[in-house]
């Protein structure tokens, strides 16, 4: 965790994963806790708790060069990206390789604007708008929430406050489907072929599994 001058203490949600994880090439996934909740995102409700103002989100150099492409868009709808001399830098190198986006005074995402009472992602709008898939604009660490990569184990699990936004609620009684928005997100993340393999793991009643993939989309 990194504390911001003057901000709230946020955590960090890392969307880069260990080396050595990368070179097992398997992904990790506590299966019993995403089999848990339904999640549904249709926008932060205004007075609610929002992702976009809970964790200080980080990237990668080639998430930050892919989200720079698209600054002229995003700011349609974050004017204050633009300054006199073109757009803000908006990233702040937390370590080597990996940059945190700022965050207004009460924490909320640079990159996170406020329309009909709802709290939105400019650059979710901005891959729409052009034509892109969500992958090549927005963070990974964004498009998987509320799953997020535990510390220690290195396993994709449930977010410890999943349950304190009302995009999640959970499940009564114990269920082997995954819901339709974490199936999306994952194969978003890492393809079709490894949320497939995944699904079948949850449906034979695996509480934790790890799948071999060679195409996760984890090179940043």
């Amino acid at each position: 965790m990194r504390k911001n001058q003057n901000k709230p203490d946020l955590p960090k949600r890392p969307p880069k994963i260990s080396a050595q994880r990368k070179r097992r090439r398997a992904l990790q996934v506590d299966l019993a806790s995403l089999l848990s909740i339904d999640h549904a995102c249709h926008g932060c409700k205004k007075g609610g708790k929002s992702c976009c103002a809970t964790y200080e989100v980080c990237v990668s150099a080639a998430e930050m060069g892919r989200i720079i492409r698209v600054l002229p868009e995003a700011a349609r709808l974050c004017p204050h990206l633009e300054t006199d001399a073109g757009f803000d830098n908006v990233f702040e190198e937390v370590e080597p390789g990996l940059f945190a986006i700022d965050t207004t005074e009460d924490g909320l995402c640079l990159f996170a604007f406020r329309s009909s009472n709802t709290v939105r992602c400019s650059l979710h709008a901005a891959a729409s708008s052009l034509g892109l898939a969500l992958e090549q604009v927005k963070p990974k660490a964004c498009l998987l929430w509320p799953m997020i990569f535990s510390e220690g184990n290195e396993a994709l699990s449930l977010a410890d406050d999943a349950l304190s936004f009302s995009c999640n609620s959970r499940r009564r009684g114990r269920s082997r489907r995954l819901s339709s928005s974490l199936m999306e997100a994952i194969e978003t993340v890492y393809g079709r072929d490894v949320g497939t393999l995944l699904q079948k793991e949850a449906y034979k009643g695996s509480p934790r599994a790890a799948l071999d993939h060679r195409n996760s989309g984890e090179e940043g």
